[in-house]
């Protein structure tokens, strides 16, 4: 009875389906890296530390293991778009640490 109350409001329901878009892009991403050669010599995919809502967008935080270079990704931004159901993929390598690289996907 609670959860058919909370999912009526919605804000609530606003935020839960932000965070099913979220998930769902990660998801749609980790399956690209399973289907392609986004992976290490080892076939070790690329760890997603975090992703997360950013207004319409989603914003994904990745860590590229030994043996991946973020120039990697570029090569498969077409790729991510269609892989994320996406508009645009812009990606950036995180202004401190060279291993880290943050996908931004637009819808």
């Amino acid at each position: 009875m609670a959860l058919a109350a909370g999912l009526a409001v919605p804000p609530i329901r606003r935020r839960i389906a932000g965070y099913g878009r979220a998930l769902l892009v990660r998801h749609r991403f980790q399956g690209l890296c399973r289907r392609t050669t986004l992976r290490t010599p080892d076939g070790r995919l690329p760890l997603v530390i975090h992703s997360a809502r950013n207004g319409g967008d989603v914003a994904m935080l990745v860590w590229c293991r030994s043996g991946m270079s973020p120039a990697l990704f570029d090569g498969y931004r077409e790729e991510i778009k269609v892989a994320c159901f996406a508009k645009d993929v812009s990606i950036s390598v995180h202004w401190r640490w060279s291993h880290l690289v943050l996908l931004e996907v637009a819808f």
